[in-house]
């Protein structure tokens, strides 16, 4: 495909210098990989370095980089503006098959939509409802009382359990595990006692679920992820977390039992939760922090356990400072000492 600036910024809603707007454009390529007939987009300050090097046609920008002598496309937001060009030029509409496949295995009570796309070795259990332009991609395990809103579409090899329900535009990649029972086990002073998971797990709409994720059904309630919510790879919700609406849970990021997260969160990687905490609405959580107690809403915390970033910064300028503050204290232990030497001497001469 092949479109020119100006007509890149009118889909954007981003400017172009009148002179630039017949720049011809093929593509996306970062600042490295661009050659001439691709555009290319800064989004880092610290790569802006690299802009006199790059063999783009034209870079997308924020306004306060405008002056870069190169063709520009000017966006308030460049990294929004560069994913969407990405998606109308590079992301071709996937066209599904529409039909179901003879090798898939169909209950007879379960109710199809129109439009529906059935691959390959699909099972589809007992009662299960399947709405309007669906996907099931080959080897998708679907249980029994299932519910599968419009156009949401399910790669390879996921499997749903019984008594899920999920809503409309969902996307759940591949090998993911969606409605599993929970890690419950109660003590009865030899063994454990495997306590049943009965709950519902519930996906409302827009959600998208990455490849290698589980997520838990509730022992009595229900799991819940609200909508907009985006869950990456390798992550585990665990038996009754609920999860607000727009919420971002990066990658190996874990949520233990019966803990809830708000709305327009963000959990970077390797974020833990410990069960029964409340993290309010707007927190962002750093990479790699341990959340083990209620975080108020509105703030950015980090470490472990996960504290209020600027406590945390505080605390990291301390732990540099710590080998100049031993030192200082060992020449003050050492002067004290001369000190004290010094007057039991003067004492013994004055007696």
């Amino acid at each position: 495909m092949e479109k020119t600036l100006g007509e890149l910024a009118e889909y954007v809603g981003g400017k172009v210098k009148k002179r630039d707007k017949n720049v011809k454009i093929l593509g996306v390529r970062t600042m490295d990989e661009a050659e001439e007939g691709y555009i290319t987009f800064l989004t880092n300050e610290k790569y802006e370095k690299k802009l006199g090097d790059t063999e783009a046609s034209a870079i997308i920008v924020s306004p306060k980089l405008k002056r870069i002598n190169k063709p520009l496309l000017i966006s308030d937001n460049p990294y929004l503006a560069s994913a969407k060009i990405v998606d109308l030029m590079m992301n071709p509409d996937v066209k599904y098959s529409k039909t179901v496949h003879k090798t898939a295995v169909m209950s007879s009570t379960a109710k199809l939509g129109k439009d529906v796309s059935i691959y390959s070795h699909v099972y589809v259990g007992k009662r299960v409802k399947i709405g309007n332009g669906v996907v099931l991609m080959p080897k998708v395990f679907l249980g029994d009382d299932c519910e599968i809103g419009d156009n949401t579409v399910i790669h390879p090899n996921v499997v749903i359990y019984a008594n899920t329900k999920i809503g409309n535009n969902v996307t759940i990649h591949a090998n993911s595990v969606i409605g599993s029972g929970g890690f419950g086990y109660a003590p009865d002073g030899s063994d454990y006692f495997n306590i049943p998971q009965v709950g519902k797990t519930v996906l409302e709409n827009d959600v998208v679920i990455g490849d290698n994720t589980t997520i838990q059904r509730g022992a009595l309630s229900a799991t819940k992820i609200g909508r907009g919510t985006k869950i990456g790879s390798q992550c585990l919700v665990a038996h009754n977390v609920k999860i607000g609406e727009n919420t971002l849970l990066i990658a190996q990021v874990a949520v233990a039992g019966t803990a809830t997260i708000g709305n327009n969160c963000v959990l970077a990687g390797g974020v833990g939760v410990v069960g029964h905490v409340t993290v309010g609405d707007k927190v962002t959580v750093g990479a790699r922090s341990g959340v083990t107690n209620d975080l108020p809403g509105g703030d950015t915390y980090l470490g472990y356990p996960a504290v209020p970033i600027k406590k945390m910064r505080r605390s990291q300028m301390a732990a540099h400072r710590m080998p100049m503050l031993m030192e200082a204290l060992r020449s003050l232990r050492r002067r004290t000492k001369t000190l004290e030497d010094r007057i039991r001497w003067k004492r013994k001469s004055d007696s």
